[in-house]
């Protein structure tokens, strides 16, 4: 599935560009809007970013889980290397010990994912400070041109981008627009 972005200065256009998307099929659940002024948004009744679109909650939480896992095969292979430890330590144990790193890595990345804004949003940071509204488009291929025609009716909405909904926990750069 694709994202695309558009973004505009208009609140009222937004509504405009939802009841619109609403006519051609597109459900709340993909589109979404996301602005300055939250309460703006909800005040015209449009389907607002979830927090899981606006921080990074998702990649950096995957990022700590590989980091957790390292790090618990390390402590592993270390406490097993010991003749006192190494010869008691079962696999289970060892097992539960790399789950153990690895949660505590999953907890301790989204920590950081919730002081962290999305990296695919990131790229739209400072037109959204400047007050402009970035509507996200999730759609399948075959919707895809019916969406872009649609956007083409309006007049301040402007193309903004192109990505996927996954998220790449490998992928650090911004993209570009």
């Amino acid at each position: 599935m694709k994202r695309l972005y558009y973004l505009t200065k208009d609140i009222d256009v937004a509504e405009s560009v939802s009841d619109r998307l609403h006519e051609e099929g597109i459900t709340d659940w993909h589109f979404h809007v996301l602005g300055k002024d939250k309460a703006n948004v909800v005040q015209h009744h449009l389907h607002g970013a979830t927090p899981l679109q606006e921080l990074d909650i998702i990649r950096s939480g995957e990022r700590g889980v590989m980091g957790g896992f390292l790090v618990g095969l390390i402590a592993v292979g270390v406490v097993g290397s010991m003749t006192s430890f190494g010869e008691q330590m079962t696999l289970t144990a060892q097992l539960f010990a790399i789950v153990l790193f690895s949660l505590f890595g999953a907890w301790l990345g989204g920590l950081v994912g919730v002081s962290t804004e999305n990296y695919k949003i990131k790229r739209f940071h400072d037109d959204i400070e400047n007050g402009e509204i970035l509507l996200m488009v999730d759609v399948t291929p075959d919707k895809k041109r019916d969406v872009q025609d649609v956007m083409d009716e309006f007049r301040y909405v402007r193309e903004a981008g192109e990505d996927s909904t996954m998220v790449n926990p490998f992928e650090s750069a911004v993209l570009s627009k």
